[in-house]
């Protein structure tokens, strides 16, 4: 049988193996994979899964974690290799390698796993399997196996040449600052960021300064290759599917509570008006990064939530002028279309006043249902940082988001009038 070359591999990632024993099999396979120029990583499947080891995606795993010898009927055969399973940071590709691989083991695994724990299943599962014996006679059914089975996940493929690209990248922008002068140049980085933003922020804003780099290093085989998978999902994609939680993720972060104030930051409020549930701080970061701040700017807002719209007290009946007109010339029988001029003017943002500034998909709470808040640029407050620190800290709104919030208020807050002489 022909030889398979490493550069006739696909972009695997780095795989990891999931068997109780460091057998006959797995040496064999190791070897085989290693061989081919790939990252290859071990663990047994007990206790926590080894914090050193990251990134897995290609998962080799055997079902008999437990070493029973012997297959228990039903779920049960699945339960110890599925909670194997749920410690490793997805998503991955799973290929089953067992003493008695049966045909049904990759789908039943699947099917136990969605089951069991209510959750997708972190990844895909090649549809069929190895016996340790195959291996043993053959490793480069290893190879070929996951070779070929990645290269039909081409979310997958995506995925890892995604990573691929960024460690490229890395290596390229970590020579340019090689050839600079690694120890000078990093302690004048750092000095610099310091200076700016205080030692406090200086982690994240050196992560910041550091990924702006390698995001300059984008270039290569690699790159090209993810573009040329981009334009053919693109065009194979049958519909736009809406990805609320991943639009939260991408404009709003969760930080560690002992990271400082900062501009953007968001806080559920305690003893403030029935709306004003949210506040964010608006100012600026060249202020706070000096350490010399007593007090901050904070605007309110409140949810859009349709919930509300019965409610009478709720804020746009009240504030928005044009909506207070029509609340004083509709009768109590005209709540219903009073309530869809609200809607649309705020959840839908068609004539939204410059006054508010409205964003989607904010969750007060990880993974919950999403929803939008809006602030209102008239409604601000200077607050010292003691009673800020009352409220409890949400999320950071993140960037261009911050910025282009900023502007709008700015642009409000130094407007200036003229008298309408016509």
């Amino acid at each position: 049988m022909a030889s398979i070359d490493s550069s006739d591999l696909p972009c695997v990632g780095k795989i990891l193996i999931v068997d109780d024993k460091y057998d006959d099999a797995v040496k064999a396979a190791v070897a085989q994979l290693v061989a081919k120029g790939l990252a290859v990583h071990y663990w047994n499947g007990s206790g926590d899964f080894p914090e050193t080891i990251l990134n897995v995606r290609v998962v080799i795993l055997d079902l008999d974690l437990l070493d029973l010898k012997t297959r228990p009927a039903g779920p049960e055969a699945y339960y110890p290799a599925a909670e194997a399973l749920s410690k490793i940071p997805g998503p991955f590709l799973v290929a089953i390698m067992a003493l008695d691989c049966r045909e049904e083991d990759p789908g039943s695994l699947k099917e136990v796993f969605e089951e069991y724990y209510n959750l997708p299943f972190p990844g895909f599962v090649v549809e069929k399997g190895l016996t340790k014996d195959e291996v043993c006679d053959e490793p480069v059914r290893v190879v070929r196996l996951v070779s070929e089975a990645i290269v039909k996940q081409k979310i997958l493929n995506l995925i890892v040449l995604w990573e691929l690209v960024l460690d490229r990248a890395k290596d390229l922008g970590m020579k340019h600052l090689v050839q600079m002068g690694i120890e000078p140049t990093m302690v004048g980085l750092i000095r610099s960021i310091c200076e700016e933003s205080g030692e406090e922020s200086a982690t994240r804003e050196l992560v910041t300064k550091m990924m702006r780099l390698v995001s300059r290093s984008l270039h290569g085989k690699e790159y090209a290759g993810l573009a040329n998978l981009i334009r053919e999902l693109n065009k194979s994609a049958p519909s736009v599917t809406k990805t609320p939680l991943l639009y939260n993720r991408l404009k709003f972060y969760r930080l560690e509570e002992k990271e400082p104030i900062w501009t953007g930051d968001i806080y559920r409020t305690v003893g403030e008006k029935k709306y004003d549930q949210y506040a964010i701080v608006l100012t600026p970061t060249c202020d706070l990064a000096q350490g010399k701040a007593t007090s901050v700017l904070v605007c309110f807002a409140f949810p859009l939530k349709e919930e509300f719209l019965e409610d009478l007290e709720y804020p746009p009946y009240d504030i928005d002028s044009y909506v207070r007109e029509k609340r004083a010339k509709s009768p109590e029988p005209g709540r219903a279309q009073l309530a869809q001029i609200v809607k649309k003017r705020y959840f839908s943002r068609e004539g939204l006043p410059t006054r508010f500034y409205a964003i989607n998909h904010f969750a007060d709470e990880t993974d919950k249902e999403t929803f939008g808040i809006c602030f209102d640029f008239d409604n601000v407050r200077s607050m010292t940082l003691a009673d800020l620190g009352k409220w409890k800290r949400i999320v950071r709104l993140d960037s261009p988001f911050i910025e282009d919030m900023l502007q709008r208020y700015g642009a409000r807050a130094t407007r200036i009038g003229a008298p309408d002489w016509r």
